[in-house]
C-alpha cells in the first residue's frame, strides 16, 4: 500500500473528501495535512535557509495559521496563482544559475517551482494573508518523479494548494504528490512518515 493509498483512506476514515479544484460557492472540505503521521522534525532545507539568511523577513510566519475559508480568500487564492504562474516562466536553477538548487524570488520574470512558491506567498501577504497559514511544501511527482515546491494554504475547511503546475487552486489531496516535508511556523520543518 503507498503513502497516497493510506492517506487517501485517512480522508474518507475521517468522512472529509476532497473533489479536485475549488468552486467558489461549493467548496469541498479537505483533510488538513496536519493529520498526516509525522516521521521527524527537522531544520529547514539548505537552499531556504539561505534564502532566509539573506531575506529574512520573507521566511517570518506570524498571525493566524488556519484562515478562515471565504469566498473572497479563494478569489485572491485562484487570482495569485494564476497570475504568478502567467507571469513567471519556469527555468530551472541548474539550467539559469549553474547550480542544483536555490530558493530566491523571480528574477527578470523567471524562476522554478520554490521562486513561485515565495513569490505567491509575498502577494498574499500584500493582501493581508497571514504568513503563517502560507507555508512552503516539498513533495515528489508520483507519475514523473520529480522533486517539487508548491504553496500550502490552511484553511478551515483544509489544506489547498497553489502550484506552478496548476492554475486551479487544488486541495492537497487531489494532485500526484508525495508530500516529503512541510515548513512549520517555528522555522523548522516536518518530514512526514512514508510507509
Amino acid at each position: 500500500m503507498t503513502a497516497r493509498t493510506r492517506s487517501l483512506q485517512m480522508v474518507l476514515a475521517a468522512g472529509v473528501v476532497c473533489l479536485g479544484s475549488v468552486a467558489q460557492s461549493d467548496a469541498p472540505r479537505c483533510m488538513s495535512m496536519r493529520f498526516l503521521p509525522i516521521a521527524g522534525v527537522e531544520t529547514a532545507p539548505g537552499p531556504y535557509q539561505t534564502f532566509c539568511d539573506k531575506v529574512p523577513d520573507a521566511c517570518v510566519l506570524d498571525g493566524e495559521d488556519v484562515i478562515e475559508w471565504t469566498d473572497a480568500l479563494y478569489d485572491s487564492l485562484s487570482a495569485i496563482n494564476a497570475e504568478v504562474n502567467r507571469e513567471i516562466r519556469f527555468v530551472p536553477d541548474q539550467e539559469r544559475l549553474g547550480v542544483e538548487e536555490r530558493w530566491d524570488f523571480p528574477v527578470e520574470g523567471v524562476g522554478d517551482c520554490e521562486d513561485f512558491v515565495l513569490e505567491k506567498r509575498r502577494r498574499l501577504i500584500d493582501l493581508g494573508v497571514p504568513s503563517a497559514a502560507l507555508t512552503c511544501g516539498i513533495a515528489v511527482h508520483q507519475v514523473q518523479l520529480f522533486p517539487h515546491a508548491v504553496l500550502l494554504v490552511e484553511t478551515s475547511i483544509g489544506t489547498f494548494v497553489l502550484d506552478n503546475l496548476e492554475d486551479e487552486v487544488m486541495c492537497w489531496d487531489a494532485l500526484p504528490y508525495l508530500y516529503l516535508l512541510r515548513e512549520r511556523t517555528d522555522g523548522l520543518w516536518d518530514r512526514f512518515q512514508l510507509q
